[in-house]
């Protein structure tokens, strides 16, 4: 299974955690997910599994 996500956003009130996230993720591939803390990793992961 593919996973094609485009234009993912999430804002907490006036705070924007997740800014028009792109992803394709072809069929057979693995993707690794980095960022500081407090990026948005976490929020993006809880979005894409809901």
């Amino acid at each position: 299974m593919a996973l094609e996500i485009s234009n993912l956003t999430k804002v907490f009130g006036e705070q924007t955690a997740v800014d028009s996230i792109n992803i394709n993720v072809p069929d057979g591939s693995m993707y690794g997910f980095l960022g500081g803390n407090g990026a948005g990793k976490t929020t993006t992961f809880r979005m894409i599994l809901k």
